[in-house]
Order: C-alpha cells, then sequence, then structure tokens
C-alpha cells in the first residue's frame, strides 16, 4: 500500500466558505468604505437679501421725502389761502332790453323766436390784494331753463376794489324753441304782461396777487327772474320792469385752492412743471362739481360756446 504525503494546500473554496474556516484578509490596499456623496451646495442669499434691504430703505426715504415736501407746500398753501382767500366778484344786473322780438306761431308745431337782447352788468372785484383775469367769457339768456341766445364777450381784467360795465347783444333769428318754451312766454305776456328771463355768465378765472397767480378756475354767474315788459302779443321791444338784479356766482373752491398750490410751486420751483398736470383735473372738477340752487340748462343752440348748467 502506497502511502501518500499529506497536502498543506488550503482547500479551494466554492461558493459559501466552508463551516470553521475564517475568511481571508484584506489586503492593504482593499479600500473597505463606500464612495461618500458629494456635500449639498446652498446658495449664498446673504448678498441679495443686502441688496433687497438697501433698496426698500432707499425707497421708503423717498416716499418720506416726497410726503414731507408734500405736506409742507400744502401747509403753507393752506395758510396762505387763509390769509388771501378771496371773495367771488359781485355781478349785478343793471340793464335789460328786448327789442324785434317776435314769436311767431306759439301754438303751432314748429314755434320760432326772433329777438335782440341788449344787456348790460355790473362787474365789481371787491378784493383789496387781487386782481381777476376773465377769460373765455360767455354770456346766455334763458326761458324756463331754455337757452334762447348766447355770444361770447372779451376777455378783461380787474384790479382790486374796481368795477367794470359789460355790454352784451344777444340776437337770435327764427329759432325753434320748443312748445314748452312758446307757450310759457305767450302765457306770461297774456297775464302779466312781463316775461322773466333768466341771464347767465360762464368764465375762466384766474385770481392774481402779487407773488403769483392761480390756474383757471371755471365760474358761473346766474340771473334768475330777470323781468322785461312785453304787454301784448303785439309789442316787439321792452325793457327792464324791475329793480336791479344780483346774480349769483359760484366757483370750484376746492380747485381753486388746489390751484392755489399750483401757483405756489411754479413760483417757488418745488414741483417744476410737472404740477401743470393738475390743470385737467381743476378745470374737470370745476365742471361737475354741482352746488345746490344753480339749476342746469338745456340749449337748443348746437354752436353754444360754453356748456352753461350747475358745477
Amino acid at each position: 500500500m502506497t502511502n501518500h504525503p499529506k497536502s498543506t494546500a488550503e482547500p479551494v473554496v466554492i461558493g459559501y466558505p466552508a463551516a470553521g474556516i475564517a475568511a481571508p484578509l484584506p489586503s492593504a490596499t482593499a479600500y473597505t468604505y463606500a464612495t461618500p456623496r458629494p456635500d449639498p451646495y446652498y446658495a449664498d442669499l446673504s448678498s441679495d437679501a443686502a441688496f433687497s434691504a438697501n433698496r426698500n430703505l432707499l425707497l421708503y426715504r423717498i416716499l418720506i421725502a416726497a410726503s414731507v415736501a408734500f405736506l409742507l407746500v400744502g401747509f403753507i398753501s393752506f395758510f396762505l389761502w387763509i390769509f388771501l382767500r378771496p371773495s367771488v366778484p359781485v355781478f349785478i344786473v343793471s340793464s335789460a332790453t328786448v327789442t324785434a322780438f317776435n314769436l311767431s306761431s306759439p301754438s303751432g308745431p314748429t314755434p320760432q323766436l326772433s329777438s335782440s337782447f341788449n344787456l348790460a352788468l355790473n362787474v365789481s372785484n371787491p378784493n383789496k390784494k387781487m386782481g381777476v383775469n376773465y377769460f373765455h367769457v360767455a354770456a346766455a339768456v334763458a326761458y324756463e331753463g331754455v337757452i334762447l341766445a348766447d355770444t361770447a364777450l372779451s376777455p378783461f381784467y380787474q384790479e382790486g376794489r374796481t368795477s367794470t360795465t359789460l355790454q352784451a347783444t344777444l340776437a337770435t333769428r327764427q329759432e325753434y324753441v320748443g312748445l314748452d318754451v312758446a307757450r310759457g312766454i305767450s302765457r306770461d305776456r297774456a297775464t302779466s304782461g312781463a316775461v322773466r328771463f333768466d341771464v347767465m355768465v360762464e368764465a375762466w378765472v384766474w385770481f392774481k396777487t402779487s407773488a403769483w397767480s392761480t390756474s383757471g378756475s371755471v365760474m358761473k354767474v346766474y340771473c334768475e327772474g330777470i323781468s322785461i315788459s312785453l304787454i301784448n302779443e303785439t309789442v316787439t321791444s321792452g325793457s327792464m320792469a324791475g329793480p336791479t338784479e344780483q346774480c349769483q356766482v359760484n366757483i370750484g373752491w376746492f380747485c381753486l385752492f388746489l390751484s392755489y398750490i399750483q401757483g405756489f410751486s411754479e413760483t417757488t420751483g418745488i414741483y417744476g412743471t410737472s404740477v401743470n398736470s393738475f390743470q385737467t383735473i381743476f378745470l374737470c372738477l370745476s365742471s361737475v362739481v354741482k352746488v345746490t340752487g344753480i339749476m342746469p340748462i338745456r340749449s337748443h343752440h348746437t354752436g353754444s360756446m360754453l356748456l352753461f348748467g350747475p358745477i
């Protein structure tokens, strides 16, 4: 029997190691840990936050400066307004006559009126330190809220504590006046021998001091119930039957106060010329703010220069 030498080699391991046999030690160059994940990236928001904070601070300072400047100008203008607040001009109808008065077919379907009104209005400026500029002046004669005739008048200027007489001639030729107007005029002539007309004046006014002037504000003058004698249907002329009549004068005071701010800023240069954009607002406000006691006027004249009515 042949004796074979014992083998000193390790047994070959296939699959899992045999029981009781330790796993081999790792080599010196082996890396036993998993590859670490990269560190997360965080954006640096400190610079953006600082920029946003500086921008907000700048806007806040600009807003504060603009508010202080506006309040300062408003404060100064308010006290100037209290000190120099203007009194409205005084309008009095001192004379009123009518000639060539002819109302054809007053009871027919198409009554027409021909006439020539001659008016004299005394205009007084009661202010001591302020003059008044009148521009785009227009006058009208109406009956029961319907304009019969209107005309444009020349612009003029009044110094403080002075008076001016306005002369106006308002003519109409064969103008359709409507059945209500025709029947009302005929009724007045038959019952009282006089017809009560309304006289209106409208203008843009600028109040002027030695330092500056306001921007334009709409002024509306309403002279109600000017009685002109027209005894019967055959009389074609007549004159004012009653005493002189003082008229009601209305100005958009809020718009006029804002125009003081505009005049002050234009004089001092605080706001530059950008304040001129307020002028349209002044005129718009003056045209739409209604004052109690002024009746709206309807015109059959398509060529009326200004829209008479309430402010």
